[in-house]
């Protein structure tokens, strides 16, 4: 999220230095696995004595360690060597040269952060045609339009696994993440789409068609009345105008 990818401080216009205690994800956002917790050095240095996942966990592999690295590299564009002394502090930078293992060699469109940037812009984009699109078509949904991670509302706990097989077994399968109780109360269950930079118009499109038919057969759609709901035709049609309102 954000317009430099760097979470919510960015989306917000925050300034990272402000908040105590910084956490996230190296699954959903890079690709990889484990996450992060950022903070002052004495913050960080009284985890690594205290949580268990400091002297009892193993350490993440190098080859997603690598994934991570480059990741990072590629949304935030690495700095040149001027750019990399004490003195370059400004928020959002570039990360320094000195911070990448000198065994690592970015492709050019990864260092200049290009590449980084068009992947930013695809996965705005799909985040909120997503979640715009299914509350057009009348479905009910949780979270930030410009968050990745979806919710639709099944609210019926007996409807998960339903939703989820007829999903999979149509012609084109799709695998989503139904979540239920005790992960939420027991009647807000919901499916939870992730989306990546990688996913087309037309992936979101074949995404919009299968809720739309198991939707209608599930009965799920009650945020809308009939008569304000968007026809898939529609939806599709006026996607550029969806992402650009509000």
């Amino acid at each position: 999220m954000g317009p430099h990818g760097r979470g919510v401080v960015d989306y917000f216009g925050i300034n990272p230095r402000d908040v105590d205690i910084l956490m996230g994800t190296f699954t959903k956002s890079f690709g990889a696995s484990g996450g992060y917790i950022a903070g002052s050095r004495t913050l960080v240095s009284r985890l690594r004595l205290r949580n268990h996942g400091g002297p009892c966990a193993e350490a993440i592999a190098p080859p997603v360690l690598t994934q991570i690295i480059a990741s990072m590299g590629s949304i935030m564009g690495i700095s040149s060597e001027d750019e990399s002394s004490p003195e370059f502090v400004e928020f959002p930078s570039r990360a320094p040269a000195s911070a990448l293992p000198a065994w690592m060699d970015l492709p050019a469109s990864l260092r200049d952060g290009s590449e980084g940037r068009e992947r930013l812009r695809r996965l705005a984009f799909n985040a909120r045609y997503l979640s715009r699109a299914l509350v057009k078509l009348g479905f009910i949904t949780e979270g930030h339009d410009d968050s990745p991670i979806v919710l639709l509302m099944l609210f019926n706990p007996g409807k998960m696994c339903l939703f989820s097989r007829m999903m999979l077994e149509r012609k084109v399968p799709i695998a989503v993440v139904v979540v239920g109780y005790p992960a939420t109360p027991l009647v807000t269950s919901r499916v939870r789409f992730c989306l990546s930079a990688a996913h087309t118009k037309d992936d979101i499109d074949e995404l919009l068609r299968a809720c739309d038919e198991i939707g209608t057969r599930l009965d799920l759609k009650h945020g809308l009345p009939k008569g304000e709901r968007w026809s898939l035709e529609e939806v599709s049609e006026r996607a550029v105008e969806l992402v650009r309102e509000g």
